[in-house]
């Protein structure tokens, strides 16, 4: 009876132990679902990339995205994400005349793929754990500030608006093959990114979380809306390319009604060269996004069954 007696208070502690470790490994899991816009070369106000207010709300579009997170200590995680991110614009929607002269669009959708991490600002919360499975009617709330690496898949399209002989077809055509700023190789469809941005979270109870965030991507590269140099000269471009890289018109020019809109010559190649794009800023793109995740019940079923009990007491 004395070695039963002995023995009570290593097996309470062995269970206190099981229940205090699988209640220390952070793994959650979740989506995200929100809008995406972009600062580039086509569309904006008059100083184009000069800030975030610059971005033209009328043309967000959607992105969402799946994650898996895990939280090194109360006050790092990190995490492995996947996101489809759709941008798009116009220079129709500008507020410069020569750009909405200039009548270019595009749109590209865009998957993104890599590592963020997460660094805790504040936190106000039960801190016995990340699961909150024992308590599970809890709230906690944590703002945070994030970093990290993506690689990006995109492929830009645009559409041919001015077509007054009806040569082509109403549709999206893919940018990248077509070199319309005379290229002599494609750019790269593989981009990098890096993203930075900050957001709120709220623990529901249950293991769920509920979060809103905001961040922004600098990229390496110019051409995710397909413009960054000079207009090509069209010898050496395809008819299609030629179509699609200069659509500057007479009847758009009119609508306009602005002396700052230039003619149609402003806006095509000539030989002293003219300018299509800005090549020195690369392009840069956004999204705001809302959060739900679980933490994952990694316990086994006696764990789980200990954790019961304890909570009976």
């Amino acid at each position: 009876m004395q070695i039963v007696k002995r023995f009570i208070p290593i097996v309470a502690l062995l269970m206190s132990a099981s229940i205090g470790l699988a209640q220390q490994i952070p793994l959650s899991a979740g989506f995200v679902l929100g809008g995406a816009n972009y600062l580039g070369e086509i569309g904006g106000k008059y100083e184009p990339r000069a800030s975030l207010l610059d971005t033209d709300i009328i043309t967000t579009s959607p992105t969402f995205g799946a994650f898996l997170r895990y939280a090194a200590n109360d006050r790092v995680r990190i995490s492995g994400e996947v996101n489809y991110v759709h941008i798009r614009q116009a220079d129709r929607n500008a507020q410069d005349p020569a750009r909405q002269a200039r009548n270019l669009n595009f749109r590209n959708r865009m998957v993104e793929f890599g590592f963020r991490t997460d660094f805790t600002v504040f936190q106000i919360s039960d801190r016995s754990g990340n699961r909150n499975f024992a308590r599970p009617g809890r709230l906690s709330v944590k703002g945070f500030v994030f970093t990290g690496a993506y690689g990006v898949m995109h492929n830009p399209q645009a559409q041919i608006t001015h077509d007054p002989n009806n040569e082509w077809e109403d549709r999206w055509y893919d940018l990248r093959p077509l070199r319309t700023e005379g290229q002599v190789e494609e750019y790269a469809s593989l981009i990098a990114a890096i993203p930075v941005g900050l957001g709120i979270e709220f623990g529901l109870g249950y293991g769920w979380i509920l979060g809103v965030e905001g961040s922004w991507r600098s990229t390496f590269t110019d051409y995710l809306d397909d413009i960054s140099g000079m207009y090509a000269n069209p010898d050496y471009l395809s008819p299609l390319a030629e179509a699609i890289s200069s659509q500057a018109n007479e009847a758009t020019i009119a609508a306009i009604n602005d002396p700052a809109s230039g003619n149609v010559y402003n806006h095509q190649y000539n030989e002293g060269g003219t300018f299509r794009g800005n090549p020195e800023t690369n392009d840069s793109y956004g999204t705001i996004q809302v959060t739900l995740a679980r933490t994952i019940d990694t316990r086994s079923s006696f764990e789980r069954a200990l954790d019961r009990i304890s909570r009976r007491r």
